[in-house]
């Protein structure tokens, strides 16, 4: 090298500049992101405990409700479908401890695995859709552990709620608990595409700083092959 070059590595800055930090902004984007992927698992459990523990009090606690949340005058009749409303705002069900209750808290927390586990297939990739990469086309064991998963929550409920009562439940309870694992996968989704856009503009400002960097600290071509060049003579 020449004695103009000697120098050029001592003025290279490091790959790693430790100046170089997530910003505040930046850091509100990655919580709020994780934010907003856990959080529909956790609401729709908790509307399937809901709609559970209402209709399973209706089936096994009846003279319960009658007595002590529901105010039935003259000719009115129970009916077949529970008051939720009434049921939900009861005083008297804040201390209640008895099948209803366990049970829906044991269906609730089924529900919240099983979203959790359809969930599951949009966090194997972080940015790309499942659409575009599928994961149980590649990833054998997440379709393997998912397939387990699945087992055991259905063994875990046979063997852990009150007898009848997946029979007590309606056909509106079922709908929202089929539908919640599939509405979580697809607001994961949604989540993801716009965490990819950001994504993908980050990279592309990346890649435009590292081609600015590499174009200053390149090394420059001596002054004869500059000349050449604009006089496009020959080299003697």
């Amino acid at each position: 090298t020449t004695d103009e070059d000697s120098g050029a590595m001592s003025r290279v800055p490091p790959k790693n500049d430790p100046s170089s930090k997530f910003s505040l902004k930046e850091s509100k984007r990655i919580y709020m992101n994780g934010v907003l992927r856990a959080a529909p698992q956790a609401i729709l459990s908790q509307f399937v405990y809901i709609v559970a523990f209402c209709q399973l009090m209706w089936e096994f606690e009846s003279p319960f409700l009658e007595e002590h949340c529901l105010d039935f005058s003259g000719n009115e009749s129970m009916g077949n479908n529970p008051p939720m409303v009434k049921i939900i705002r009861c005083d008297a069900l804040r201390n209640y401890s008895g099948p209803a209750k366990i049970s829906a808290g044991m269906i609730s927390l089924a529900s919240l695995a099983i979203c959790t586990c359809f969930s599951s297939a949009s966090f194997v990739f972080r940015t790309e859709s499942i659409r575009s990469e599928p994961p149980w086309k590649r990833n054998h064991l997440w379709v393997l552990a998912l397939f387990l998963s699945l087992i055991s929550i259905a063994v875990y409920l046979g063997v852990s709620v009150e007898k009848g009562s997946m029979v007590a439940l309606p056909l509106n309870f079922y709908a929202l608990f089929l539908a919640s694992p599939f509405l979580c996968l697809f607001l994961n989704e949604l989540v993801k595409k716009i965490d990819h856009k950001h994504e993908k503009r980050a990279v592309m400002m990346r890649r435009l700083q590292f081609e600015t960097r590499l174009g200053m600290w390149s090394p420059k071509e001596s002054s004869h092959i500059m000349e050449h060049v604009a006089n496009k003579s020959p080299i003697l």
